[in-house]
Parts: C-alpha cells; sequence; structure tokens
C-alpha cells in the first residue's frame, strides 16, 4: 500500500447497471462519493471506454496499478470475458487483486434491495432483478465463493450504507497504515499509550566473550520483575573494561521480557561535553515514548511526572549509560514493573543505599578470556590457542597483557594486528618499546598507562594525514558528527574526509553509529585530545575549530532559508577557504539535517560562546530558529536565543542584541513564561528603536500583539498589531510580514471583540498578502477564515474555507495543519446534518494524528468519533 499521505487509487468493481439504480442515486455514484470524502481517487472500467485495449486487458492493467480494490457485487453477473467466458470481468477484476495480493474490500448488495426498489417503481431496478439475468446461477456461486473466502463481507441494503462502509472501512486502513508509518521525521526519536514501541537499543559488540556469571545473575534479576519497584541494576567499572557492551548484552538476552520497549540514552557522565542534565534525558524519553511535543514541559519534576504516566502498565526496560552521579540518574528510575540498568565508572553508592540497586563490578577479562577474544578478532590461529599447553611467551598473550586485558584495548590491538602487515610478535614488540617511551611522559603508577600505550601503538601505525584526522575530531564539541562537518573542520574535500573517517572506524579508534555518523569512545577521545595538545599547533587549532563553527552557521542558516525562505535571517559572509558547500534538496532534506545536528548546534554554539567567537555563537544561536519552532524544542530554542543576546552584547551589535530577545520572547511565549516573554519583548523593542532597525521594530510590535492577545488584552493586541502593520506598510514590500501581524494580532482581537466582519476583512486581507509567499502560512489563514465563517454561521462558507485550506496544507506538506483542519471540517459536517461527512474528516484527521504520533489530539478525535457513533478502537 502506498504511503499515508498521498491519495490511494481505488479500483472500483461492479457490473454496469450499478451506475443505474437505485434512480436517485446509484451504488456507483456512493460508492465514488465515499472514496472522494477520504480524497482519494475512484477508478472504474468507465472512465477508459475509450481506451482501444482489449477490456480484459484493461481490467487486469488497472487493477495492477490501483493500492486498494473495492468489489461492490450486486445481483447481476455481469458480462462474460470475451476469451475466458467461464467467468466475468468482475471476478476477473477480483481474481486479478487476489493474485496479485491486493488489499481487497468486498460488499454484498442486499438482494431484497432490487426486489424493494422494483416495486417502488424503479425501471432500472427492475431490470437488475436476477429473473432477468441469464447467468443469475453463475451469479449465485460468484457470491458464494465470496463468502467462502474468507474476507470480510458487509452486506448493505442501500447507497447510503454503502458510502459510509466504505468510508469507514478505507478510514481503517488508512489508519493500520499510520501505525505502520510512524512519525514522519528521524530524530527523532515521538504517543502516550502502547501505539508508541520504541527500540532503542545499540547493537551487540561482535565476539562476546566471558561475563557468564554475570550475564546469569542480572538476567534472573530481570526476569521477576517486582510490582512494588523498579529493577535498578549498577554496572560499575574501570574506562574500557566493556559496560556498555555488557548492558547491552543483557538488555538483548532479556528484551522479550519487556514487550513495550527499551529506551537508551548516553548520559555524559565521563565526556569532554557537560553531563546530559535529567531534564534533557527525561524530554528524550518522553518524546520517544509518545509524548506529545507541543505539552512536554521544561519543568523537571513535571517531566518526571510526564514520563512515569507514559510507563503505566508498560514494561520498559531503561538503559542509563555513562552516568556520573546518583542525583543525574535518579529522576530517571522508571515505574514499578519496568528496569533500568545504569552503567557507571563510579560505584553509585547511594542508589545502591538509598534505592536498593543491584551493583554488577566488572573487571578487566581473565587472561583466558582476553586471549580467547583477540583470536575471535584476529582470524584465530594465533598462537596454540584454547586447548594447547600455556604459554606465557606466545604472542597473543603477551600482547593480551599488554592491554591490561581491557576488552576496549584488546579490539584497538586486534584491528591493527589486523591491518598492520607485520606479524603477531613484531607487534608486540612494537608495543613493548612504545609502552617505554609512554612510562616516561605518563608515570608508572598512572593506571591508564598500558592502555594508553595500546591507543599510541595504533596512534603511531596510522599514516601522518590519518594522525592529524584522529587528534583534530577531538576539537569537536558534540557527541556523533556528521562527515560534512569533519570534512570542515580538517579542511578538506567531503571526498577525502570521508576515506580518512572510513579508515580510522578500520582501524577500530572511530566508531561508526549510522551511516556517515562518526564518534569516539570516550576514553578515546581522551587519548585524542592529548595528541591534539601534544602534537597540533595552537593556530592549527583555532584555525580548524573556525572553520568547523563557520560551517555550522553556513548549514543552519540555508536550512532557515529553505524551511522559511521569507523569514528575517542572519548575514554571512562568504564561506571560510577549506568548508564544503552546503547544499539541501528541499524541505525534508533539511529537516532531516537539523534533527540529526541538533545537539551538535547546541554544543558548538555554546562552544564558540565560551572562547570568544561571538559573533559566529549570536549567528549560529539565532539561524536555525524555524527548526526549534517546527520541532516544539522550545526549550533548546529559548537556551540559544539567551546565548545569542550575552554573545550579541559580549560583540557589541546593539541590533543583533535586540533581535536575539524577540528569539527570547517567542521562547518564553512557547513555554508559558509570558511574564518573561513580555519584558524581552519590551527590551527587544525599547533596542530596535535605540539602534533605528525598522524591521526589528516592526517584528517585536507583532509579537507585542500576539503575546497582549494571549494575556486577553484585545485592545493591547490590536494596537500594537495596527503599528506593526502601519510599520510593514511604510518599509513596503513586507506583504509576508504584514499577513502575520494581521493574522496573529489584528484579527483574533477582532474575532474576541465579536468584531466578526472585520475580523472576516481583516483575515482575508492576510490572505491575500501572504498567498504565493508563505505556504504553511497561507493554509493557516484559510482555516482562520473558515473558522470565523463557522462563528459567523456560515457553515457552507466555513466548509469551502476549509476545503482550500485542506489543498494548501498538502501542498506545503503541513500535516498537523491538515488534521487540524480536517477536525474542524468535521464539526461543519455536523452541523449540517451530514454525520457521513463528519466522521470522514476525523478518520483522516486520526490516521495523520497517529502518523505523527500525536496522541492527546489523537485521543481527543477518538471521543468526537464515538460520539459520532463510530468506535474507532485503539488504532
Amino acid at each position: 500500500m502506498s504511503d499515508v499521505g498521498r491519495p490511494w487509487r481505488v479500483f472500483l468493481s461492479h457490473t454496469g447497471d450499478m451506475r443505474r439504480w437505485p434512480a436517485a442515486r446509484s451504488w456507483a455514484a456512493a460508492a465514488e462519493d465515499a472514496v472522494k470524502r477520504l480524497r482519494h481517487a475512484p477508478v472504474d472500467m468507465q472512465y477508459f471506454a475509450a481506451d482501444d485495449r482489449p477490456p480484459a486487458d484493461l481490467c487486469v492493467s488497472l487493477v495492477t496499478e490501483c493500492d486498494l480494490y473495492v468489489g461492490i457485487i450486486g445481483t447481476r453477473y455481469g458480462s462474460p470475458v470475451r476469451d475466458d467466458p467461464e467467468r466475468s470481468y468482475t471476478e476477473l477484476e477480483f481474481d486479478t487483486a487476489t493474485a496479485l495480493g491486493k488489499r481487497r474490500l468486498v460488499f454484498l448488495i442486499d438482494e431484497t434491495a432490487a426486489t424493494a426498489a422494483a416495486d417502488a417503481g424503479d425501471r432500472a431496478a427492475a431490470a437488475a432483478l436476477p429473473s432477468g439475468d441469464p447467468w443469475a446461477a453463475r451469479q449465485a456461486v460468484f457470491r458464494q465463493r465470496l463468502l467462502d473466502s474468507g474476507l470480510t463481507m458487509s452486506m448493505v441494503a442501500t447507497p447510503e450504507a454503502l458510502e459510509t462502509g466504505i468510508v469507514q472501512a478505507v478510514a481503517q486502513l488508512m489508519l493500520a497504515d499510520a501505525l505502520v508509518a510512524g512519525p514522519a521525521s528521524p530524530s527523532a526519536p515521538p504517543a502516550p499509550a502502547p501505539a508508541r514501541v520504541p527500540r532503542q537499543l545499540p547493537p551487540e559488540a561482535a565476539a562476546f566473550v566471558d561475563r557468564v556469571h554475570h550475564f546469569q545473575r542480572l538476567s534472573a534479576l530481570l526476569a521477576a520483575p517486582d510490582e512494588r519497584r523498579a529493577f535498578i541494576g549498577v554496572v560499575s567499572g574501570p574506562a574500557g573494561v566493556g559496560k556498555t557492551s555488557f548492558a547491552v548484552h543483557v538488555a538483548h538476552g532479556v528484551r522479550d521480557r519487556f514487550p513495550d520497549g527499551q529506551l537508551y540514552i548516553d548520559l555524559r557522565g565521563y565526556s569532554p561535553q557537560p553531563p546530559l542534565r535529567p531534564e534533557e534525558a527525561l524530554d528524550r524519553f518522553v518524546r520517544a515514548l509518545g509524548g506529545e511535543p507541543t505539552q512536554v514541559p521544561t519543568d523537571l519534576d513535571e517531566l518526571g511526572e510526564l514520563y512515569r504516566s507514559l510507563l503505566e502498565d508498560r514494561r520498559v526496560l531503561v538503559i542509563l549509560d555513562n552516568a556520573l552521579t546518583s542525583e543525574q540518574v535518579r529522576p530517571l528510575l522508571p515505574r514499578p514493573g519496568c528496569a533500568v540498568l545504569v552503567t557507571s565508572r563510579g560505584p553509585l553508592s547511594s542508589l545502591v543505599v538509598q534505592d536498593g540497586a543491584v551493583r554488577t563490578t566488572l573487571e578487566p577479562l581473565e587472561p583466558i578470556h582476553a586471549e580467547a577474544l583477540l583470536r575471535a578478532l584476529t582470524d584465530a590461529g594465533l598462537g596454540p590457542g584454547v586447548g594447547g599447553p600455556p604459554d606465557p611467551d606466545d604472542p597473543v598473550a603477551v600482547l593480551a597483557r599488554q592491554c591490561g586485558y581491557l576488552p576496549l584495548a584488546l579490539r584497538i590491538a586486534a584491528e591493527q594486528a589486523a591491518l598492520s602487515g607485520l606479524s603477531l610478535a613484531e607487534l608486540v614488540d612494537e608495543l613493548a618499546g612504545e609502552h617505554g617511551r609512554l612510562d616516561a611522559l605518563t608515570g608508572v603508577d598512572d593506571p591508564n598507562s598500558e592502555v594508553r600505550t595500546v591507543f599510541s601503538w595504533s596512534y603511531r601505525n596510522l599514516t601522518e594525514p590519518l594522525r592529524r584526522t584522529f587528534r583534530l575530531l577531538a576539537l569537536h564539541p558534540g557527541g556523533e558528527l556528521g562527515a560534512a562537518a569533519a570534512a570542515a573542520l580538517l579542511g578538506m574535500p567531503p571526498g577525502a574526509a570521508g576515506r580518512a573517517l572510513e579508515s580510522l572506524v578500520a582501524f577500530n579508534v572511530l566508531e561508526r553509529p549510522a551511516r556517515g555518523r562518526y564518534r569516539f569512545h570516550d576514553l578515546v577521545r581522551e587519548y585524542a585530545t592529548e595528541r591534539l595538545t601534544a602534537d597540533e599547533p595552537e593556530d592549527e587549532r583555532r584555525r580548524a575549530l573556525d572553520r568547523e563553527l563557520d560551517w555550522y552557521v553556513h548549514a543552519a542558516d540555508a536550512g532557515d532559508r529553505i524551511l522559511a525562505p521569507l523569514r528575517r535571517h542572519v548575514e554571512l559572509d562568504a564561506p571560510i577557504a577549506g568548508t564544503p558547500p552546503v547544499a539541501f534538496s528541499g524541505h525534508d532534506d533539511a529537516l532531516a539535517w537539523c534533527d540529526a545536528e541538533r545537539h551538535n548546534l547546541a554544543a558548538m554554539t555554546g562552544l564558540a560562546a565560551a572562547t570568544g567567537r561571538y559573533v559566529g555563537a549570536w549567528k549560529l544561536g539565532l539561524a536555525p530558529v524555524t527548526f526549534f519552532k517546527l520541532r516544539h524544542h522550545h526549550a533548546d530554542w529559548l537556551a540559544a536565543s539567551e546565548i545569542a543576546v550575552a554573545t550579541a552584547r559580549a560583540a557589541g551589535d546593539a541590533s543583533a542584541e535586540a533581535w536575539a530577545l524577540t528569539n527570547v520572547g517567542g521562547a518564553c511565549l512557547e513555554l508559558g513564561h509570558l511574564k518573561r516573554a513580555w519584558e524581552a519583548y519590551q527590551d527587544s523593542l525599547a533596542g530596535a528603536r535605540r539602534t533605528g532597525d525598522r524591521v526589528g521594530e516592526a517584528m517585536t510590535l507583532a509579537n507585542l500583539g500576539e503575546l497582549a492577545e494571549a494575556l486577553g488584552r484585545h485592545d493591547q493586541a490590536l494596537d500594537y498589531g495596527e503599528q506593526a502593520r502601519d510599520l510593514w506598510r511604510a518599509l513596503g514590500g513586507r506583504h509576508r510580514d504584514e499577513a502575520f501581524a494581521l493574522r496573529d494580532a489584528i484579527a483574533p482581537a477582532y474575532l474576541a471583540r465579536g468584531q466578526y466582519d472585520d475580523a472576516l476583512r481583516a483575515y482575508q486581507e492576510a490572505y491575500d498578502l501572504c498567498q504565493g509567499t508563505d505556504l504553511q502560512a497561507e493554509g493557516l489563514i484559510l482555516r482562520d477564515l473558515g473558522r470565523t465563517h463557522q462563528t459567523m454561521g456560515d457553515p457552507a462558507a466555513a466548509s469551502e474555507a476549509y476545503e482550500r485550506a485542506l489543498a494548501v496544507h498538502r501542498t506545503s506538506g503541513d500535516r498537523i495543519g491538515e488534521a487540524m483542519t480536517l477536525r474542524a471540517l468535521a464539526t461543519v459536517h455536523a452541523a449540517l446534518d451530514d454525520p457521513v461527512g463528519a466522521q470522514s474528516a476525523l478518520l483522516q484527521a486520526l490516521a495523520i494524528l497517529v502518523e505523527q504520533d500525536r496522541p492527546a489530539e489523537a485521543d481527543e478525535v477518538r471521543a468526537a468519533l464515538r460520539d459520532l457513533g463510530l468506535d474507532p478502537g485503539e488504532a
């Protein structure tokens, strides 16, 4: 079946007489109306009367191309196929759909319907009676074959019942597809109920060895959930000992016991980035569990309450990787019936003492298991191996000892052994010599000296260009980075950078969690940072970071210009030499990039501010504003805007500071901090006027109007909105911005004051100004027009406006706008005494809301459908 977003081709299979009766409204007309109500395309043989292909070939072709087959089976058999007279064209269509595996809906017309219609004087119905059909016996056999096919059959007696049945059945298929499709964007990670089952476990490490006792113990504890509290397992041990691999290995082994999902997050406890705050982790979890993005709070306590409510009656396993403290973990503990595994270098004793956690401490592998891991990773055959007499001089045994029996170091050493071309004995000798050199640098008491030796050995065996790549990557302030960002950091063409990154992956000193995405293990990053300080000149480090920041600013700006082409954008200089060009193929590509880079954008903005790169910091803080709005990352928007205010002030750019204050106000408005939003807008307005920034002044006036309306100050909203409108007119050529002043402040104020004609004129003017400049806004204004007509008691005009809005929403890709307009349209159909139309609109809205993971609105739509006498179930 096709994707949820595009119209389906619905093949309507019926005999020709179905177009002629009942006289008032035929069965075929009712079926076509049902399909059109759901905004799909009806197809049947009548539309292709002029086609010169043989009818049988045409039948097969049309059924092949359709997304859905709908059979409307009446009382007459129809014409036998010319080259296959043992079956009718209707049978051929059904058989073709069956052979092709098409989804099929079949509706049987009640045989008494024709008799009743004929008795009432319907001549076409009289002609359709079985008594006038020479093939009546065949039709009886065909109908019985359908009844015996296992398909669900619906018996209908009137065209109205057929229309309702098709609407409901097709809408249920749309809902099923929406559930399969899931959310439309990558990060993404996004329903408050079992409709969303997160599967976030990372893949298992290759060649996992040992830890059998620990695995059995933890697995047994996880197998017996305690209904009074969540099970908490703490996996502790030194860096590189394999805590994450072990926790993931256990999780994969028991995931069937947690059918409602598995959550995973890196808390960055031992990372160059700041540790992940519990609020950030909870935000990701509630979105992954299906929390409505517009309703995700920012307060820690409220986030915790929502997180636990989303886990109600669910069994979910949570992995909290790389935790720093118990305080970081405690807000993330799930409900009873769920379980959590926490990994940390520290003991997290507070969790054990206060929360009843069970601690598992991992030590380096036993020598025999370390050697087994090396053999498994190096094609075996190295030394005598298991089963031979112990040999302390066996190169495998020596290499395992040199790696400190740590799994991370063993994996790096094994990969180096496989790729270096040297014999194992030569590699052992080289590593021994390197160990002595590093001991002189780090001190023999350094607990990480053995592992550092392995890293150094791998580093020295890289070519100089790869060594440079390795150490410069340590400058990246975020977690994962993409190939293009790495190319900018390295000052390389993207192709060369990609090859260098893949080489580091091959040497096992860099991880590739997803295609085109790379990251360090935190212990390897520490070593790369050491080498960066020791081996890379300071001016090279500075230039590399300048390039990466410049690339992020240009990329974020390029994405924003696609997402909102007429929004005010930051002014940029030409890209720094050595940074790759930025190009997005369209809206979805730009949005996907923003999703993938969300946390890097925050990290880079913070680093730019901390290192005195003030201009880059405020520009990067303001560039992705449209993304923050679209994805409802309002806390991110506020944090970036606050940095932009501080760095614009530090750079001495008063105009940029005022602009950034406008964004602080916008984020606060979305977060419900209305008092602070008002203060920020007032400061922004003063700054814009002080600097003569008339564009900024007009923007802030319109924002103040919107905020005043939200505060119920309708007269003040109207005043600010009119000031903004007049200023946009004076500036000239700012039709889209003038439209926003009308739509966000002036028209709503009129509507709230009961001045409906004025509101209607304002919305219409906004539409005329906005048409052709901003499709998303155009669709929203059309919906506002419909709402105004509806308030004025003109449902027909409201319906027309809503239908126009739907067409624009579909063109712009505004799926949520489409769903909201469908809900509004349903109320109009209900007012016009059209329950089937209301059900149709609500079912379409429900399919979109399920697809987009908007559970709160979806539940509201389900309730509305039940009020109309239709139970959509839990789909």
